[in-house]
């Protein structure tokens, strides 16, 4: 491990922790779990994006950690994002559990897939 990737990683991710909780603020999405949910799919969409801008341009390793695994790991909850199923769950909120999971996990990967498409269809001309 080279300090110069722990310390991209430590910055994206920063960053990253800053403008997840900044979603908490926006008016349409501040109740929860709608600000995790944008974050997440937001997020998916960005990894898709970036993945294929990195791939394409060949850009350093320090970048691609910097972004992916600090800024959206930072950025992102899917390493929460059991507790806000669980808690409706246990609250007998199943329908809302049941909506959450399936608009979190198809929808992430959903844009994820599309922001790679767009993104490499421009950037291929």
């Amino acid at each position: 491990m080279v300090i110069v990737d722990t310390l991209s990683v430590a910055a994206g991710g920063a960053a990253g922790c800053v403008c997840r909780y900044a979603l908490e603020f926006v008016p349409c999405i501040s109740a929860k779990p709608w600000h995790i949910i944008a974050a997440n799919l937001l997020g998916c969409l960005l990894i898709g994006i970036i993945t294929a801008i990195i791939s394409h341009v060949g850009a350093p390793g320090w970048l691609n950690r910097m972004l992916v695994t600090g800024f959206l790991g930072g950025f992102t909850t899917f390493s929460t994002f059991a507790i806000h199923p669980a808690t409706l769950m246990q609250e007998g909120m199943w329908g809302q559990a049941i909506c959450y999971i399936i608009i979190s996990v198809v929808g992430g990967i959903a844009l994820c897939v599309a922001g790679m498409y767009v993104t490499q269809s421009i950037l291929k001309g």
